[in-house]
């Protein structure tokens, strides 16, 4: 009898420490008076507030969240919220005194006044105020020193201010902390600021340390392009010919579809090396690869042109227009090659076949994080601050009327 009163004991002790559980979850004791945390959260103006934020309505949203954040005063995470809505649609100063006001609250865990600090340090950025956001960005990691928000932000702003040793030390703490499956992206990230610095270090004069890190670069990640074409171009000033070809030729084979970037310096160094046939070998390797390549036919072309062969440049630049109709790189060489030529009839009119009812464009590069577009690549995203994320845009040419309708 005695077993099983201890056991039925023990079962109602169970039960009251679940209840408790459950009552302290839902209610906090501040002050003397229980708070219901849950309040607002469970309010259909929060549930409201959260669908309209999912299908991106930001003022309903915004009206929403406020109606349930004045069910109480305790709501800290509807009002971040309603922070950063503001923040986003461009109020930076009304999100600024939310968040400042939710750091003057008192007895905050340390917890939530890190995340306050976070938001605020994401208005004064938004805001432009460098100083600021670094100093809550600070703060943030003083209180919680994994912040993986506050050290990415941190990062950023380093880049924005081209401060590339703050910006790759603090990458180095971000990699420290990352799951094995990060490990890539974080390489190739500290790749393109060891290049930086290496380019920093090149502008300064001091070539040593400049191929130095244009080396590690290549360590860290074999994929970074800039680098291998920054070392080419050191490699050609100090008069070490094959080594510069050996490295721009190496972007070619780590990243073929980069390799147009190599093409004008290849051109010209061939011919330095006592090896000119090597231009055309290597753009009609390209082109028997990756049929679509355009740029190489491009390059191809303007080689043949180059070398009194206008008829033969024609026909690869009618290629590449195939490929890319709305190229105006392509147009423009083919432009300057009919003057080259006696305007032959076929090929005018194939020409203008090709090109009846083309959108000329310069080549438009657009960011795969953000969607900002730009009219050359580049190796890091000037609105979203992100590396290596841009890549070549094509409209693809619209259907006839009758064969879509079949």
């Amino acid at each position: 009898m005695g077993d099983y009163t201890s056991l039925f004991a023990a079962l109602v002790a169970l039960l009251v420490g679940l209840t408790v559980g459950k009552a302290w979850e839902r209610y906090k004791l501040r002050d003397g008076r229980w708070i219901d945390r849950r309040r607002a959260r469970e309010s259909p103006h929060y549930i409201l507030g959260l669908n309209f934020l999912v299908s991106n309505q930001i003022d309903l949203a915004i009206e929403e969240l406020t109606r349930a954040a004045r069910l109480t005063n305790e709501a800290l995470e509807i009002d971040m919220i309603l922070g950063n809505l503001y923040r986003e649609k461009g109020q930076v100063g009304r999100a600024i005194n939310i968040h400042q006001g939710l750091l003057q609250r008192p007895k905050l865990t340390k917890l939530e006044n890190a995340y306050a600090l976070l938001c605020l340090g994401l208005d004064f950025k938004r805001g432009g105020f460098v100083d600021r956001a670094l100093e809550a960005f600070n703060e943030v990691l003083r209180l919680d020193p994994h912040n993986h928000y506050a050290l990415v932000n941190l990062e950023k702003l380093h880049e924005e201010q081209h401060q590339w040793q703050e910006a790759y030390r603090i990458r180095q703490q971000l990699v420290k902390g990352s799951e094995p499956d990060e490990q890539p992206r974080n390489r190739q990230i500290l790749a393109f600021l060891e290049t930086q610095l290496g380019e920093v270090a090149r502008k300064a004069g001091d070539g040593p340390a400049a191929r130095a890190k244009f080396e590690s670069a290549i360590d860290l990640d074999p994929k970074t392009v800039p680098a291998y074409l920054s070392l080419g171009d050191m490699k050609l000033a100090d008069g070490q010919v094959a080594q510069a070809i050996a490295a721009w030729e190496k972007v070619i084979e780590v990243s073929p579809e980069r390799a147009y970037l190599a093409f004008d310096r290849l051109a010209s160094a061939y011919p330095r090396s006592d090896t000119p046939q090597r231009f055309a070998e290597l753009c009609r390797r390209l082109i028997q690869s990756k049929p679509n390549d355009w740029r190489a036919r491009l390059a191809l072309a303007r080689s043949l042109a180059s070398r009194d062969d206008p008829a033969g440049a024609l026909e690869l630049l009618l290629d590449a227009l195939v490929c890319n109709p709305h190229g105006l790189s392509i147009h423009e060489e083919i432009w300057k090659t009919l003057l080259r030529l006696d305007l032959r009839r076929d090929l005018v009119e194939r020409y203008v076949d090709l090109t009846g009812r083309s959108v000329f464009y310069l080549d438009p590069h657009v960011c795969l994080r953000c969607r900002y577009r730009s009219t050359e690549l580049l190796w890091q995203c000037p609105h979203c601050h992100e590396w290596n994320t841009f890549v070549e845009e094509r409209i693809t040419p619209a259907k006839d009327t009758e064969e879509t309708q079949n």
